[in-house]
């Protein structure tokens, strides 16, 4: 074979070559541009939850509240109706209540005191009752049944309440006359004018 004809196929074989792995490469970016624009197609196309799904996920019946507060009071030996009042004086059977100071839901729970209880969501109302109930059979059985030691520690915290007295902080004591008129209001017979709106 001529030297100019085998200098020729071999500049072919070598262009083919480079042009082969030019190609190749091409193919690959192009398939990896596809997966990250297909991916990105997927991910825009796919539902998201909104700030108003987020807000009505955990939302249940005032049916299913009272349930919630029988079956919890049952199992922590409590009157339904001082849970009812407990409730009623920390959030109004507000289940989405937040205070100033972060506590959250029914029973107003504290992230802190939610994580003790053992309860996995403190938004959802049905743990936060349990927490609470929890809570409160734990201090009665602190303060030995009295129920003003009970509440006040529930309201100022157990680092408050000592020598066997409420506390003079206003704020807890006024909790305290609060939650007990609401007791008797839900102990009091439906037919009574007193008793406030049951949940």
């Amino acid at each position: 074979m001529a030297p100019v004809q085998q200098q020729n196929r071999t500049d072919y074989r070598d262009t083919e070559r480079r042009t082969g792995l030019r190609s190749s490469g091409t193919v690959s970016f192009l398939a990896g541009a596809f997966t990250v624009f297909l991916a990105a197609v997927i991910l825009v196309a796919m539902p998201h939850p909104t700030q108003s799904d987020a807000d009505s996920r955990h939302r249940y019946t005032q049916k299913e509240i009272r349930h919630a507060i029988t079956v919890y009071a049952k199992r922590y030996r409590l009157d339904p109706a001082l849970l009812r009042a407990v409730i009623k004086a920390e959030s109004d059977f507000r289940q989405e209540a937040v205070s100033k100071k972060g506590a959250v839901g029914l029973m107003q729970l504290t992230p802190d005191t939610a994580a003790s209880l053992r309860v996995a969501d403190i938004h959802d109302p049905i743990q936060n009752i349990r927490g609470g109930a929890k809570q409160l059979r734990r201090l009665l059985n602190r303060y030995h049944g009295n129920l003003k030691l009970t509440l006040a520690a529930y309201n100022a915290g157990v680092h408050k309440v000592r020598g066997g007295k409420v506390p003079p902080i206003r704020e807890t004591r006024a909790y305290v006359r609060k939650v007990l008129r609401y007791y008797a209001a839900y102990s009091a017979p439906r037919s009574g004018h007193a008793a406030p709106r049951p949940k």
